[in-house]
C-alpha cells in the first residue's frame, strides 16, 4: 500500500525543495542586511519566526502544540528537542517568541546560501572534531546563556534517520545546562518524521499534515555537578520519549 504513495512523496520534496530554495534566495539580501550588525540581530530574529510561519505554511503543516504554559517567561535555558524532520527548526522559530540562539553543526557552514545564518554571528556553529572550536563555542553559550537568552540544542545532534526513534544523545547540551545551573526544557516533535523525513527521498514519509509538539515541564539543574550529567540526561531522554508514537 505504501508503494502507491510514493509519487505524491517524491512530488511533495521536489516541490518542497523548490519553495523553500525561492523563499531562502529572494530573503537573502534582507537577511545578509540584517545579520551584518548585531544591534540588528533581534530584528533578524523577528523576520525569521516570519519565514518560519511561510515555510510551515507551505509545507502544509498544522501546528498543535500542547504544553506552551511551561515555556518560562524569563531568564536563560536550554530548549532540547528531539530531532525527526526538516520542519523541526520552522516549527521552533514559530513556538518561541523570545529571542534565542541555535547550536548548530559545523557542516551547515557548506549549505549554500543557508548557512549565512549560522555563520554570521548571531547563531552558534560547534565542530565537534576540534578541541579549540568546541571550547570557543561553549565559551559563546555561556556569554549568551549570561545575556539571559535561551540556547536550542538538538542533544541527538542531527535529524535521526530512524526517527521517530530516538539517536544517542550528545553531551553539549547537558554540560552547558549544569555548568550555568540553568533548566532544560525538553521538547517533542511527535508527528514531523511524517511530514518530511530524512529517511530516503524516495521512501521517507513527506506531506502535508499536522505538525504535533508536546512541550514537557522543564528539568531543574540547580545543584547539579558533572557527576550528575549522565542523570540529567536520562531524565531529558525519559520526558522526550513519553510523547513519541512509534511507527
Amino acid at each position: 500500500m505504501q508503494y502507491i504513495f510514493l509519487p505524491f512523496r517524491v512530488i511533495f520534496k521536489v516541490y518542497y525543495l523548490i519553495v523553500f530554495a525561492l523563499c531562502i534566495m529572494l530573503a537573502y539580501p534582507l537577511v545578509y542586511f540584517l545579520l551584518k550588525d548585531k544591534s540588528r540581530f533581534p530584528k533578524a530574529f523577528k523576520f525569521m519566526r516570519i519565514q518560519a510561519y511561510l515555510l510551515l505554511g507551505l509545507a502544509g503543516a498544522i501546528l498543535r502544540v500542547k504544553g506552551k504554559e511551561n515555556i518560562p517567561k524569563t531568564g536563560a535555558y536550554i530548549i532540547a528537542p528531539n530531532h525527526s524532520s526538516y520542519l523541526d527548526i520552522f516549527c521552533l522559530y514559530v513556538i518561541f517568541r523570545r529571542y534565542f540562539v541555535f547550536i548548530g553543526k559545523k557542516e551547515i557552514e557548506k549549505w549554500p546560501l543557508f548557512h549565512l545564518y549560522y555563520t554570521s554571528g548571531m547563531n552558534i556553529l560547534v565542530d565537534r572534531s576540534a578541541n579549540t572550536s568546541a571550547l570557543g563555542a561553549m565559551k559563546r553559550m555561556s556569554h549568551e546563556v549570561e545575556m539571559g537568552h535561551p540556547l536550542v540544542i538538538f542533544p541527538e545532534g542531527t535529524i535521526s534517520k530512524e526517527a521517530p526513534n530516538l539517536a544517542p544523545f550528545k553531551a553539549g547540551a547537558f554540560a552547558i545546562a549544569i555548568q550555568k545551573q540553568v533548566p532544560v526544557l525538553p521538547v517533542t516533535f511527535v508527528t514531523n518524521w511524517k511530514l518530511l523525513s530524512r529517511s530516503g527521498f524516495w521512501k521517507g514519509p513527506a506531506g502535508p499534515g499536522i505538525a504535533e509538539v508536546v512541550i514537557h515541564e522543564p528539568i531543574e539543574t540547580l545543584g547539579m555537578k558533572k557527576t550528575d550529567m549522565d542523570e540529567l540526561q536520562e531524565k531529558v531522554r525519559k520526558a522526550i520519549h513519553s510523547s513519541i508514537r512509534q511507527r
